[in-house]
Order: structure tokens, then sequence, then C-alpha cells
């Protein structure tokens, strides 16, 4: 891959890579570092990345990486020093704001879009990222799981098993499935 070619993936999945940051890192700031930090270790790479085999997970997948370094580094930190343990937690999801509803309607649709997102954050990440990928990023289950190196079968797994969670949850909230 060349420069050019990276550049043109920059314009055609930049805002899903970016979707997907901000998502996984639970958190604007972090999920734009993330962003910038996926695109310069591309560039580092781009020798490496074939545009023929879907660059779209190629990228995911180095953000997916990156995310899990500064998470065990974080960890060693906390570890090092505890006192100084202090998450923010950002609801970064905006709904599109569609005018053929009514005001209630939308606030209804707004209502359950951040109890969802808030529901599928608080997700053990094992199960968190497969949902991530293939509901933000819309990654399939075979990229999924060359992704995360995992069998086909486990991902399938751990999605449906995070379904059920999410139905189960918002069930308890009064939602019908």
């Amino acid at each position: 891959m060349t420069i050019d070619e990276l550049t043109q993936c920059v314009d055609t999945y930049g805002n899903d890579i970016y979707s997907f940051c901000r998502y996984l890192t639970k958190n604007t700031a972090e999920g734009e570092e993330l962003y910038q930090e996926t695109f310069l270790k591309a560039v580092e790479l781009v020798g490496k990345m074939d545009m023929q085999n879907n660059p779209k997970s190629y990228l995911i997948s180095i953000s997916i990486r990156l995310w899990r370094n500064q998470a065990r580094k974080r960890r060693q930190r906390l570890y090092a020093e505890p006192e100084s343990a202090e998450l923010l937690y950002e609801n970064g999801q905006e709904l599109a704001d569609t005018a053929q509803h009514s005001p209630e309607e939308r606030c209804l649709d707004q209502e359950l879009h951040t109890l969802v997102a808030r529901l599928v954050q608080s997700l053990p990440d094992h199960y968190r990222i497969p949902v991530c990928m293939y509901y933000s990023a819309e990654l399939s289950i075979r990229e999924i799981s060359q992704i995360l190196r995992l069998p086909e079968g486990t991902v399938k797994r751990r999605l449906h098993h995070a379904r059920t969670l999410l139905k189960k949850e918002l069930e308890d909230a009064g939602y019908e499935g």
C-alpha cells in the first residue's frame, strides 16, 4: 500500500474508525487520541498493508492492539499508584435528529439509545469489543474472528451472549423485547 492509498483509506473509513475508537475507549478525548495513534501506526506499517485484503479491518485491529496496550499500561500504573485511580467516562454517542418524529418520540428514542449505549459500555471487554466491531464498525463475524484471533464460533457465542445480557437488562428496565 502507498501513502496515497492510505489517504484514500482515511477518506473512506476514517469516520468508521473514529466512531469505533470513541466507542472502544468510552471517552471522546481518548477516542480521538486512539484514532490519531491508529493512523500514525498505519503510516509506519504502510508497506505491510494490502489494499485488497480489507484495510478497514486491518485498521480496526491496529486500534484494538493499541487500546489493549494502553489499558495494560494504565492497569500497571494504577497498581503501582492506586491513589491516582480516577477514571472518567463520557457518553459520547449522539442520536441523529430525525424530523419525521414528534419531540416525544425523539426523546424516548434518545433515552433508549442512551440506555443501550450505557448497557453496552458496561459489558465485559470480551463481549463489548465484538459487539462494537459488529454493530459500530459493521464488520462481519469472519473479520472479527481474524482481528481478535478467535474462532468464528467463539465470536458468534460472545455476540449471542452479549445480546442476551442486553435484552435481559432492557426488559428489567421496562422495555419489551
